[in-house]
């Protein structure tokens, strides 16, 4: 009797350990396909990447656009009615800084040649602050200045689940918080590039919220100094109350973005096309 239990036990235990054994097998091959399926975290540090920034305006279209909406033409409208064919017309210097507990984009938009005279050297600058949030970065503070103009700035409170937007120190509009938000830096640098499929985010652009949706297409091959890029385009989804274009290119291996289009038509008469040429 007592020999048959013994044999009982020996004959759970080893089949516990089978189980268990197997378990672990497959819990290591499913951590594997997840390590091989996962994108590469960009490493920790700070990194610079330079764009050329190239416009097309159709300045005839702006002017109605303005005059329907009692608007007058900024130092960059005037600027820009000048030529009538895309210009080379700045330079954009972004740093990232990468950290294990946020991410921190500055972005500078020189003019360059006859622009640059032109609006006398103003120059457009952004930055964006992220924090980590169930395993992804969610934008929470963003600001815009252009030139001279006053800066809008962006605070965002996922606890309380609000945004607050600022003209100076002027609070303008109070927005309630709801799914994936990123700005018009973060987007580019850990947004788009990290989804697989048709994903929906809000976009912060430092005067409120704008859901976008972005699907991702085909691969192309962009130069980028002396190498070519495998770079996916992702496209914004456009209807009849939001028809401006944006359009962005990540490079498949490093998600790094290596080019980005806004079609801004009918909204603003202009084409805006950002072209990575450095990374350092």
């Amino acid at each position: 009797m007592f020999f048959r239990a013994s044999l009982k036990s020996l004959e759970i235990v080893t089949i516990f350990k089978k189980n268990l054994l197997t378990t672990a097998l497959t819990l290591l091959l499913l951590g594997a396909m997840q390590a091989v399926q996962a994108d590469p975290l960009p490493p920790l540090g700070t990194t610079q990447y330079t764009y050329k920034l190239s416009l097309l305006i159709d300045f005839k279209k702006r002017e109605k656009i303005l005059k329907a909406s009692g608007e007058a033409p900024s130092v960059f409208d005037t600027a820009l009615s000048k030529f009538s064919s895309a210009i080379h017309a700045a330079d954009v210097v972004d740093t990232v800084e990468r950290k294990a507990n946020q991410l921190k984009i500055t972005s500078i938009t020189s003019p360059v040649g006859a622009l640059s005279v032109l609006v006398a050297d103003k120059k457009y600058k952004r930055q964006s602050i992220s924090v980590p949030e169930n395993g992804v970065y969610r934008t929470t503070f963003y600001y815009e200045e252009r030139g001279d103009g006053p800066r809008t700035t962006s605070v965002l409170d996922y606890k309380k689940q609000s945004a607050i937007f600022y003209t100076g120190s002027k609070i303008d509009s109070n927005e309630k918080l709801s799914g994936d938000t990123q700005d018009m830096l973060s987007v580019l640098y850990e947004g788009v590039g990290r989804k697989k499929t048709v994903a929906d985010f809000w976009i912060n652009s430092s005067r409120g919220l704008q859901k976008m949706q972005f699907t991702p297409a085909e691969i192309w091959d962009i130069p980028v100094g002396d190498k070519k890029l495998k770079a996916r385009r992702y496209a914004k989804r456009v209807d009849k109350n939001d028809s401006a274009t944006f359009e962005i290119w990540i490079d498949e291996a490093s998600k790094m973005p290596v080019r980005y289009q806004i079609g801004l038509n009918e909204n603003y008469g202009a084409t805006i096309l950002v072209e990575l040429q450095a990374v350092k």
